[in-house]
């Protein structure tokens, strides 16, 4: 089969389009034909170096496609069944941690989705929905599962709440749009591309802001000088002290990752003055994966794709998403 690898961490040009080896199920394993494979952070980290991985690796953390055969012991799935395979594969023993705390990660532990084919444990898949496509099946369980565990899990968000999303326009960000908007909560979007910004009233943000300013000032501006109920924060460095600013005593800020840099200034006066409540979040269960799915279902949240490439571009792919060129989700077509 032809497949993208990583050999040694690096650039986007590490992505090595090369034939391989068409991997076998051992048991209780699925045999995937792969039609689309999302692109996201997580592997650029992986690519970097970042995230470890044993390399040389596929990378690819989710991805949807048809089932081509099954190892032993399989049941539920037959041959010719559209599935997505989803990023976790949750430990088979009793939980003693949260399982999203448990998980090997396609395209960080085992080969993932940029390929052809793709080897998953049974329970790592899910039937794709009907009215979806392959490549918004693909593009739905990474991103907007973790927003779904960080905004409604662990955030706590509530009906007539106020939440700013920061940095919006990406995967993520798209995603928590669409959720708080779901919740009847009033949505407050930061980007620094005003092109992209207008498409975000779209989603259901009721404003949107210019991360290049001071967006607190104007977050405290449009509440009344009062601040919003929850912060989503995904950006890290270049946002946590506004972020911060943006809230109101007592608020939350829920945080589920750092693309510009995990080293933030924290001003412990203002949190415990303020009592604010800062919450880590970190991928999702199954329960949370299936959520997310039968919100998907209602139409309560739409994939956004933002463009489909060939599964040999992925160098090309990595590269808009690094340049953050992206609106939504960037697929790889084998």
């Amino acid at each position: 089969m032809q497949a993208i690898r990583v050999h040694a961490p690096g650039p986007a040009e590490v992505l090595k389009w090369e034939e391989t080896p068409t991997p076998e199920p051992s048991a209780g394993e699925v045999l995937v034909r792969l039609k689309a494979a999302a692109v996201n952070h997580l592997d650029i980290w992986m690519r970097l170096g970042s995230v470890f991985a044993p390399m040389p690796i596929v990378p690819g953390c989710e991805g949807a496609g048809i089932v081509e055969r099954l190892g032993s012991g399989v049941t539920g799935y037959q041959k010719g069944d559209e599935v997505v395979v989803t990023p976790w594969i949750f430990p088979d023993r009793p939980y003693a941690d949260p399982p999203n705390l448990s998980v090997r990660i396609f395209g960080v532990a085992r080969d993932g989705c940029y390929a052809e084919y793709v080897v998953a444990p049974a329970h790592a898949l899910l039937r794709k929905p009907a009215k979806l496509g392959f490549e918004e099946a693909a593009s739905v369980p990474l991103t907007t599962t973790t927003v779904y565990r960080m905004a409604i899990t662990r955030g706590n968000l509530q009906p007539g709440e106020s939440v700013l999303v920061v940095g919006a326009t990406g995967g993520i960000g798209v995603a928590a749009i669409q959720l708080a908007n779901a919740m009847g909560a009033r949505v407050f979007a930061t980007t620094r591309d005003t092109r992209k910004g207008t498409r975000l009233y779209d989603l259901g943000a009721d404003a949107v802001i210019d991360s290049g300013s001071d967006f607190s000032a104007e977050v405290r501006r449009l509440t009344g000088d009062h601040g919003v109920d929850l912060v989503l924060e995904t950006v890290g460095k270049a946002t946590w002290v506004r972020s911060i600013a943006s809230l109101r005593r007592g608020g939350r800020i829920a945080f589920c990752g750092s693309t510009s840099g995990a080293e933030v200034h924290v001003n412990l006066q203002e949190i415990y003055r303020k009592e604010i409540t800062a919450f880590g979040s970190y991928g999702g269960t199954p329960e949370e994966i299936r959520r997310v799915f039968r919100l998907v279902e209602e139409g309560l949240i739409r994939p956004v794709i933002d463009t489909v490439m060939p599964l040999k571009d992925a160098a090309l792919a990595h590269e808009r998403m690094e340049r953050a060129e992206h609106f939504g989700k960037i697929i790889l077509a084998p």
